[in-house]
């Protein structure tokens, strides 16, 4: 299973910083977790994509840069999310 870690406000839908979740996809493993964690998706996606402003990376590599939710994953991958940030 993928370890999934959550930052800042997307933390209060588990009540962890990080879950694991199975699947081969980055989006088979947000699938899984939101079945497990329904209110998490609707702060994550949008029209079966993500929100404007969420990032999502594995290992450190932005999604969008590669192919996008169908990005593959394996046991030892690590997903991040973090949700729209703002500041100065």
């Amino acid at each position: 299973m993928a370890e999934v870690k959550l930052f800042a406000n997307l933390r209060q839908f588990t009540d962890k910083t990080a879950v694991t979740s199975p699947g081969t996809t980055v989006a088979d493993v947000l699938h899984a977790l939101f079945n497990q964690y329904p209110a998490l998706a609707a702060a994550v996606l949008e029209n079966n994509q993500p929100k404007p402003h969420v990032r999502i990376m594995v290992n450190g590599h932005a999604i969008e840069l590669g192919d996008g939710l169908e990005t593959a994953v394996t046991d030892t991958d690590t997903i991040a999310i973090f949700p729209p940030i703002a500041g100065g």
